[in-house]
């Protein structure tokens, strides 16, 4: 068939085919909403470990010195390993914020090692959990 008919063909009703046709633009991306059911366990599991392991660390507080400066270092530093398994999720937001968390757990573990005569502060850990609360309810919503 030469090029003459194909057009002859085509102004019978058809679209030429020599038109370039325009396709629709592909939809936005859209932007990712929420987070994904692994981070939504993982900051779940966290929770429940910080409680835990805050429990744990205000039983070893009334034990009382000299002994429990040790039980209150090593219960911190208990609640800091349980975290740290939990840095492993595709949201680098949460992984940072539970990474905070169980550094914050650490310091103090080193702390109470030292036999303090005071207790030392918890506002790095209180910094901290607030921002994994800001973390884990990022996209909540969604």
């Amino acid at each position: 068939m030469s090029r003459a008919k194909d057009d002859d063909i085509s102004s019978a009703g058809s679209v030429p085919t020599s038109t370039p046709t325009t396709a629709a633009p592909p939809p936005p991306t859209p932007a990712p909403t929420g987070l994904d059911a692994n981070t939504k366990t993982t900051c779940a599991a966290v929770g429940e470990d910080l409680s835990s392991a805050l429990e744990e660390v205000a039983e070893a507080e009334g034990i009382g010195p000299l002994a429990g400066h040790l039980a209150v270092s090593a219960q911190y530093s208990a609640g800091a390993a349980a975290l740290y398994v939990h840095t492993f999720t595709d949201n680098d937001q949460v992984n940072s914020a539970v990474e905070e968390v169980a550094n914050a757990l650490a310091d103090l573990a080193d702390t109470w090692a030292e036999a303090p005569k005071k207790a030392p502060s918890t506002t790095d850990l209180t910094i901290a959990q607030q921002n994994l609360t800001t973390a884990c309810a990022a996209g909540q919503g969604s």
